[in-house]
């Protein structure tokens, strides 16, 4: 038939439209399933109205309604057809739409994919609760408690910061016994200062010593008290002397040359030695007499034993050997006393003698008269060497305190000194040290360790914490103290309610928590969730189960469903799975927390409020940010986790299982497993970010179950890292050309909302890259944009040089791949690089995740005609 003969009376062509294809390729995020819209459907119908045959009997073949060529939409056919459409169009739509909802991937509606994860016995997850530690401060007021015991379920509130942020209430997760000497220890900021051969430095009590460069000290040990032959003693010049203000009155600080001890004869100083200034210098009677061979003859003749036999120097101008040990000074010295210490000096030797007695007299020799200070010594050793007109006498010897050396060495690593005895710490007790990290920084940094085991010193205790202990962090010691009073506290608040009254006869009963949301709180179970609810049959506490199928009828369990406006209903057995409620008044109650989710992040500082205030209790605070918290599921969450449970089946043996566990494990937001060399064996490397984006802390109940459900689920024979991931950030500069009839400030807002979104936490994996291409195309996509000029590309802090890895370095579990940083023709860098999990020399290296940085976009928009 000829188009001519399809042409009907009504000059319409009897050809019907195609109907539309139904193909889906697959990976779309919708399914095309709708026979038509209003306009199809009703041109087909109408397309069929000249064509329409009778199938069979005594008219088959014939056209009845061929006539009809009135095509006028107030024609009463017409109008039956245009509801028929309408109506086809109601329906098709509501087709398509159930299709959708019928595929994980393609559903809109959160009760869609909740009914479709539980048909693999998935629940969507009802997120979890922020945690924390909480430092109790005891009251130190003269009769106060000790000792002060804070159970478990203390409930503090937080103090709102911001507009609109309401108060969190945290309860404690554990009993704790607080101590008064728990408040802050302080870290020890001094010890014993061991003066070795060599040393040149020390340091004295307080900074009113009155010591002055060129003094002379002496140190001396017990031995030469007691045994005056001993040569472990050391006379010294003062060099250097540098008061330092401080505690306690601070301390002053002494150098000198040589140091102490000798080689020749060799020599080491004194044991616990005491440190003597000498006060006075004087000289020994008679230095001053004039030279004995410019005197007359008549002189002589009076002062020799032998007029006859005159001697070449005066008479008893030097001490003989024999003599006693007796020394006169040059005049009287009354502070020189009984018990103090002398230093005798010549040219190349010094010798120190302790005073027996101290006496002024007059002496006349030498044609010199006066009133002196006459000194029995303790010994006579070496005396006679020490010339009468050479030697200087060092006396009136003050002792000084010497002071411990200053710790300048910042609080790190695995072990603190504490001042105090501190022995009561249990091992895997948290503690949390809090200071400066560096000089300019506003507040504290708290950080919570835990302790291994406490070693008792002399005055001080040595805290061994576990694992890494503090890591890389390195705290200003003078700043920083220990709060030990500490505990884990969640996000939450308990309540207790009555549910409603059994009633055996009927099957399935169900009950709704009046209060939401209901808390769940990180656990070390496959989920990574634990709930807060505890349900009571007559007092009784029956179990709560993931579902009823193959229970017994006397199993005592019940199942949770959470709807999506977070109520929490109950649901219990019908006697055939699970058993029946027993029939009784008023006998179900529950006890639960409600609070949930990333409200609970609070800040450092903020959680002071303590609702009911233990006796003793002076005051509490969280040192560190609460974290962990994750919202209930989002639909793109449970998209990607649904299924991962279905992989790991929680049971982790590959690679992809490691990430696909952590991944699904509640409060985490994004996690990368990576197959790193160790001598022989491959390690698996596990780099993680919380569900807010941020870090996860070593100490946190996060990092800590993830670890522990991993370690359950694995081979033991495999070892395993877990580490938080290390942020980057980058900044752009870029001149834009847009059309003109554009708003620049609509343009500038669309821009910098397009970067921010596709540089942002949850569009970013670990280890992947930024290049210009994508900055490029991605302001390219923004309505009223002409040319993009990219002008500038970098880190806003560069990591290390090198080789960096991109994206996944293997396939399986071997295969390494690299890249370097590469820069377009132009200059600018075409490639910022980001790097998963590696070595570098011994250390592990956690994945980097490469972010936009708050303000590290700048633009310039220049308009041109379209």
């Amino acid at each position: 038939m000829s188009d001519k003969q399809r042409q009907t009376a009504c000059g319409c062509d009897e050809r019907t439209p195609p109907e539309p294809s139904h193909t889906n390729r697959p990976g779309q995020p919708r399914v095309t399933y709708r026979l038509g819209t209003h306009g199809t459907l009703l041109r087909r119908m109408i397309a069929r109205l000249s064509s329409q045959e009778i199938p069979a009997g005594e008219h088959e073949g014939e056209r009845p309604l061929a006539a009809l060529t009135t095509r006028a939409t107030s024609d009463p056919t017409l109008a039956m057809l245009d509801a028929a459409a309408t109506l086809g169009d109601v329906l098709t739509f509501y087709q398509e739409r159930i299709a959708n909802e019928g595929y994980l991937r393609t559903a809109t509606e959160r009760q869609s994919v909740l009914h479709l994860a539980r048909a693999i016995g998935y629940e969507l997850k009802p997120g979890v609760a922020a945690s924390t530690y909480l430092a109790f401060i005891l009251d130190d007021s003269a009769g106060a408690q000790s000792e002060v015991r804070i159970p478990a379920g203390t409930q503090v509130q937080s103090i709102p910061v911001a507009r609109g942020e309401l108060p969190q209430t945290f309860e404690t997760s554990g009993e704790l016994t607080a101590r008064r000497a728990w408040n802050a220890l302080k870290p020890r900021k001094t010890r014993p200062y061991n003066l070795t051969k060599g040393t040149r430095t020390l340091y004295v009590a307080g900074v009113d010593t009155r010591l002055q460069p060129g003094d002379f000290f002496l140190l001396v040990g017990e031995r030469r008290r007691s045994f005056g032959g001993s040569e472990r003693w050391d006379v010294r010049r003062v060099l250097t002397v540098t008061p330092v203000e401080g505690e306690n009155g601070g301390y002053t600080i002494i150098t000198w040359e040589p140091g102490l001890g000798s080689e020749k004869p060799p020599m080491d100083p004194a044991e616990n030695p005491k440190l003597y200034a000498f006060r006075q210098r004087a000289r020994r009677f008679g230095y001053n007499a004039p030279d004995w061979r410019t005197m007359p003859e008549d002189v002589k003749k009076e002062y020799a034993s032998d007029p006859n036999n005159l001697p070449s120097q005066w008479p008893d101008f030097e001490i003989k050997a024999s003599n006693k040990a007796i020394l006169e000074l040059d005049a009287s010295y009354p502070k020189i006393v009984a018990g103090s210490w002398v230093a005798l000096l010549i040219p190349g030797y010094v010798e120190i003698y302790q005073v027996k007695k101290a006496e002024t007299v007059g002496v006349a020799n030498f044609t010199l008269t006066g009133q002196v200070t006459r000194l029995e010594l303790d010994s006579t050793e070496h005396l006679s060497w020490f010339e009468r007109r050479e030697t200087l006498v060092l006396a009136q010897s003050e002792e000084l305190t010497l002071a411990e050396a200053p710790i300048d060495d910042p609080v790190t690593g695995k072990q603190i000194e504490v001042i105090g005895t501190v022995t009561d710490l249990a091992a895997d007790q948290p503690i949390v040290v809090s200071g400066k990290l560096n000089e300019d920084d506003d507040t504290p940094t708290g950080t919570v360790v835990f302790v291994e085991q406490t070693k008792p010193g002399a005055g001080f205790t040595t805290i061994v914490l576990k694992d890494q202990g503090l890591g890389s962090k390195k705290y200003i010691r003078s700043t920083t103290s220990i709060l030990a009073n500490v505990v884990a506290a969640t996000h939450g608040e308990t309540t207790t309610e009555v549910l409603g009254s059994g009633d055996g006869s009927r099957p399935h009963q169900r009950f709704k928590l009046k209060k939401s949301p209901l808390t769940y709180v990180s656990a070390k179970t496959a989920s990574g969730a634990a709930s807060t609810l505890t349900v009571r049959v007559n007092d009784v506490a029956w179990e709560q189960e993931a579902s009823l199928y193959g229970k017994e009828p006397s199993d005592h369990t019940y199942i949770v469903r959470i709807d999506d406006d977070s109520i929490a209903t109950v649901t219990f057995g019908d006697g055939k799975q699970g058993a029946r409620l027993p029939t009784g008044q008023e006998n179900v109650t529950a006890t639960y927390r409600f609070g949930i989710g990333s409200a609970g992040e609070v800040g450092a500082g903020s959680l002071t409020l303590l609702k009911t205030r233990p006796l003793g209790v002076r005051g509490v605070t969280n040192p560190t940010s609460a974290s962990g918290a994750e919202d209930p599921e989002t639909l793109d969450n449970a998209r990607t986790n649904a299924p991962q449970t279905v992989l790991t089946l929680d049971r982790i043996v590959s690679l992809r299982d490691f990430e696909d566990f952590a991944n699904a494990f509640a409060g985490v937001g994004k996690a990368q497993a990576v197959a790193i060399r160790d001598g022989e064996q491959l390690l698996i490397h596990i780099t993680i970010a919380d569900a807010s984006g941020d870090p996860v802390e070593e100490s946190s109940e996060l990092f800590i179950n993830l670890r522990d459900a991993i370690d359950d689920a694995r081979d033991p024979a495999v070892t395993v890292m877990l580490a938080s991931y290390k942020l980057l950030t980058f900044r752009l500069k870029a001149t834009i050309q847009y059309e003109s009839q554009y708003l620049e400030s609509k343009v500038q807002a669309a821009l910098e909302t397009v970067l921010r979104e596709q540089y942002a936490f949850e569009k970013r994996d670990f280890g992947e890259p930024v290049t210009a291409a994508e900055l490029m195309e991605s302001m390219h996509s923004v309505a009223g944009v002409v040319a993009v000029d990219l002008d500038e590309l970098a880190y806003v802090k560069a990591p290390e040089s090198g080789a960096v890895t991109l994206r996944r370095p293997f396939a399986g579990l071997g295969g390494l791949g690299g890249i370097r940083p590469q820069r377009a023709g132009s200059g600018v860098t075409a490639l910022l690089p980001a790097r998963t999990a590696r070595r570098e020399g011994k250390k592990l290296m956690p994945a980097q995740l490469l972010l936009l940085d708050e303000e590290g976009i700048d633009l310039t928009l220049t308009p041109v005609k379209g």
